[in-house]
């Protein structure tokens, strides 16, 4: 595994993550992270002990971590990472193509076209066509990528240190959310906050685990 920190993101892009209630909302997010880091590689950092915005994990892990004022949060990475000499980027196996500009522009008109409706892949052509002045071709394999990379896993979770909403072991102070929707939530109690190491105990196959307990 390597792992890549980034601090200093400006608040413009970190702004711009939203809450994730759906497949779509990671993907969204994840858009706005590498658009992120490709316009700032400079902003990264050899260690996280100093603090960081980003870190993005790779190889067995694939995670995108992403820190916030009371706790963090992570999904997977549905992208490939390209090491380059001081700097990363990402690639799309599916179409061959890098995440440039152009990519992750239209992955969100891809977002915006279906998101709060019904998932249509006629729709998702015709806006490409439309407004990217693609042939139905080529459009078409835009609009099956898309749908792909929301297929897959996104692994999301979420820690949070919400001490203003703190009610005894109903709502722990310290916990992780485990979920897309409130309808279908997890919610784990845990008694301190959880750093990295404890985001690496859950996710790397290779660290030691944690353990329920009931005491």
């Amino acid at each position: 595994m390597s792992s890549y920190f980034y601090l200093g993101i400006p608040d413009h892009f970190m702004k711009r993550l939203c809450a994730v209630r759906e497949p779509y909302d990671n993907l969204w997010n994840t858009l706005i992270l590498i658009e992120a880091i490709n316009s700032c590689p400079d902003l990264r950092t050899e260690h996280y002990e100093g603090g960081f915005d980003v870190a993005i994990f790779t190889k067995d892990l694939d995670r995108f971590l992403i820190k916030k004022s009371d706790g963090y949060f992570s999904m997977s990475n549905p992208f490939q990472v390209v090491l380059g000499d001081n700097e990363i980027s990402f690639n799309c196996d599916l179409l061959e193509e890098p995440v440039s500009g152009r990519f992750i522009s239209i992955m969100r008109n891809a977002i915006e076209t279906v998101r709060g409706g019904i998932f249509s892949h006629d729709d998702i052509v015709l806006s490409l066509h439309e407004n990217f002045n693609m042939d139905w071709s080529e459009a078409a394999a835009y609009s099956d990528t898309f749908a792909s990379i929301i297929a897959g896993d996104h692994g999301y979770f979420r820690f949070d240190d919400d001490e203003n909403n703190e009610d005894g072991h109903i709502h722990p102070r310290y916990h992780f959310d485990i979920f897309f929707r409130n309808s279908s939530s997890i919610k784990i109690g845990y008694d301190r906050v959880a750093g990295v190491e404890c985001f690496l105990s859950l996710t790397d196959k290779n660290h030691p685990k944690k353990y329920l307990q009931n005491i």
